[in-house]
């Protein structure tokens, strides 16, 4: 089963995610630790499903349902490694563009691999650039 965002990711990532560090850092470390959420990842099977969203409404709904479901979890994420309180509008809307930036970044991947065969190696090793394409741009914002 391809990985979900769900809360036991983000409490692996609050772990391990520093204040003041860069969350590019923080998804290095995960990937190159092969981590709970890099341990997870099995390409083909993603880049399968994720192909799927694009034709099959139902699984479109829960695909994007995870995500939805996970944005809390990172928002009391980004809130504690930024010693502000849960409440506080900022980390929501951190969260809301971390979150949408790996939906984003997952599904550009995919969708522009075409399901092209790759070994385990490279496959990672092309989706964490674009996941850290993604949160640069987040880390950015807009401009």
């Amino acid at each position: 089963m391809a990985p979900r965002p769900d809360s036991s990711m983000c409490g692996s990532t609050a772990r391990v995610s520093r204040k003041g560090q860069p969350l590019e850092e923080t998804l290095d470390r995960e990937l190159a630790t092969r981590g709970p959420v890099a341990a997870a990842l099995d390409h083909a099977t993603l880049g399968g499903l994720v192909r799927l969203t694009r034709t099959e409404p139902g699984l479109r709904a829960v695909w994007l349902q995870t995500y939805d479901e996970a944005e809390p979890a990172f928002a009391r994420t980004l809130a504690d490694r930024a010693g502000l309180p849960a409440d506080d509008l900022r980390p929501v809307v951190q969260a809301a563009m971390f979150n949408a930036a790996l939906r984003a970044a997952v599904e550009h991947h995919v969708w522009h691999t075409g399901g092209t065969p790759t070994d385990p190696a490279t496959a990672r090793a092309e989706l964490a650039a674009i996941l850290r394409t993604a949160l640069a741009v987040v880390r950015e914002g807009l401009t």
